[in-house]
């Protein structure tokens, strides 16, 4: 089968697209012998953040030399951004091979769509040698398919409340889920505000973790950051496109790596290398199209708005903010008008499609602030928000995975009919 093929069949093994548990994949995966896919594993969890903390720790352990896989998940547009291979998307060939590997260790076991795909990733990593496995967490911690692995190094990047309906209705209850990942003796890094379920997940592990704000500290000035780590110092690192706080977790959690390795790898200059070619699409991206100015981020929950609503007049002080969201069923849509009140000027809303899809009629019944404009198809909202929108204004594009891969395709093809032939293209090129 080629890939679409394979992602097809895989789609259709299990009825419940989240069946959470960890027998049937552990069961697949020693038969694969994959429960060590790399000499060294980092693991990654949290509500947010885990994607741009994953992908900046593997650039900069790429700049110090190592050979580097990487999960990410969800993907935007195509599932190939899911398996990373010292930088760049697995090719299909890989994935076909990957996944008919899997299937034939299956024995009929029914596996959700993320477990086949985590044992896949996992057979791509083992079977390129890299050194080091970075695994993006799905789905809390303590019972999502990638912690059948027992990484050296575990990252939980933000607790907030989400997917409540599978991890708890509260902080405590979701940060003890993701602990779940934690291992005795292992090396811990934790981002600001955690809960005290987290900490004591911790301390059971014997474990005394470097914390952002206190053995990690980061400090943004005039397009710079210092970072301080256990005592050293790293001076004017470059600004980059990701956010702050993840960044100086990744890097931190760079520097543990390559202290698990007994190695001095990691330096400033792979630091400074690393964090500058850090970037994912639909990660605070920037694109200009039609005159205008866009920024869209997948930002789908109150935390994401809560630093939506500081970052965004950082970067664009003296801006007006037109946004276009759509926000699926599940989410806490009211908090997030609740988190961007004062900071956006228009509301545009947009509808959501699959079974966690929410019109936007439903979504200006959540608390939308008056005067909100209820567009519906993402074609009229994108016209709508661009009328609203004056050429120094900003167009906030957000709400969910899908609403920004969908902005992405519409801005970029619009772009592409609009630039001579060569020039440079900000984003990167839609598969």
């Amino acid at each position: 089968m080629d890939l679409d093929g394979w992602l097809a069949h895989i789609e259709a093994l299990n009825p419940r697209s989240i069946d959470l548990g960890l027998r049937r994949v552990r069961q697949v995966a020693e038969s694969l012998e994959v429960l060590k896919p790399a000499p060294l594993s980092v693991i990654v969890a949290g509500t947010n953040g885990k994607g741009t903390t994953s992908v900046c720790l593997e650039q900069i352990l790429l700049a110090a030399g190592l050979r580097v896989g990487c999960t990410l998940s969800p993907h935007l547009h195509s599932f190939n951004e899911r398996v990373r291979l010292n930088g760049a998307e697995a090719e299909d060939a890989v994935l076909c091979e990957a996944f008919a590997t899997v299937e034939a260790a299956r024995r009929q076991l029914p596996l959700t769509y993320f477990e086949f795909s985590c044992l896949a990733a996992l057979h791509c990593f083992k079977a390129a040698s890299v050194d080091v496995a970075i695994l993006e967490v799905g789905l809390g911690g303590r019972l999502d398919a990638f912690n059948i692995v027992d990484a050296e190094v575990a990252v939980v990047t933000s607790i907030d409340l989400d997917h409540m309906d599978y991890l708890g209705a509260t902080r405590e209850a979701i940060g003890r889920e993701k602990a779940g990942v934690f291992r005795p003796g292992q090396r811990i890094l934790l981002g600001e505000d955690m809960p005290d379920s987290v900490l004591q997940a911790a301390r059971d592990c014997a474990s005394r973790p470097r914390r952002l704000g206190r053995e990690i500290r980061a400090a943004a000035a005039a397009g710079e950051w210092d970072l301080e780590v256990d005592g050293r110092v790293f001076s004017g690192l470059p600004g980059g496109g990701l956010p702050l706080g993840n960044c100086a977790l990744a890097a931190a959690a760079a520097l543990v790596v390559d202290s698990a390795f007994g190695e001095d790898r990691v330096g400033e200059r792979s630091l400074r290398r690393g964090v500058a070619s850090a970037w994912l699409p639909g990660r605070l991206e920037s694109i200009v199209a039609d005159g205008r100015q866009w920024w869209v981020d997948v930002a789908h929950n109150p935390l994401g708005a809560r630093f939506l609503a500081a970052e965004i007049p950082r970067r664009w002080p003296a801006a007006a903010v037109v946004a276009l969201f759509g926000n699926l069923a599940d989410k806490d849509s009211q908090g997030i008008f609740a988190a961007l009140r004062g900071v956006v000027r228009h509301w545009v809303l947009v509808d959501t499609q699959g079974t966690r899809g929410l019109s936007a009629l439903d979504l200006a019944a959540r608390g939308a602030p008056p005067g909100s404009a209820v567009a519906g198809s993402l074609r009229n909202g994108l016209r709508l928000a661009r009328s609203l929108a004056g050429p120094s204004d900003v167009i906030l594009a957000f709400g969910s995975f899908a609403v920004a891969a969908a902005v992405r395709v519409e801005l970029l093809n619009s772009r592409e009919k609009a630039e001579p032939e060569g020039a440079a293209a900000h984003a990167s090129p839609l598969r």
